[in-house]
């Protein structure tokens, strides 16, 4: 793999990370707050969550992130590489929020990190120079 396409992988695989803990933070505090009584400042302040701050903190970090990797790769390399969010999300859900994963979701989550190794590794050409 040429250091070109190793950069964007690196790029991506902290973004994947950012937004997959992001969405399970987020997830979390939005759970925390899960009241619909209450003004839209009740609604407000209970969205002031450390999980939902620093969830959409991650998320926006993982933004910055795709755009640094679409300046360098193809979309067609980059967006089959956020598809590890799949897997990620269901061992976060699992193990960080409690969530019942079932067979058949761990299955598809296999299978699409499965086609995202396929795509992204399985081609021959290099890219661009910055």
């Amino acid at each position: 793999m040429s250091s070109d396409k190793m950069r964007v992988v690196l790029v991506m695989f902290f973004a994947v990370l950012s937004v997959s803990i992001g969405e399970a933070l987020l997830a979390k505090g939005m759970k925390l707050t899960n009241q619909v009584t209450g003004g839209w400042q009740d609604q407000i302040r209970g969205m002031m969550t450390p999980q939902v701050i620093g969830g959409t903190a991650l998320m926006a970090t993982y933004f910055g992130l795709y755009m640094v990797a679409l300046r360098w790769a193809d979309l067609s390399f980059v967006l089959p590489l956020t598809a590890l969010t799949y897997l990620l999300g269901a061992i976060l859900a699992k193990y960080y929020l409690g969530e019942n994963v079932t067979s058949v979701r761990w299955a598809g989550a296999l299978i699409i990190t499965l086609g995202v190794i396929v795509v992204g590794f399985g081609e021959g050409q290099s890219l661009p120079k910055p």
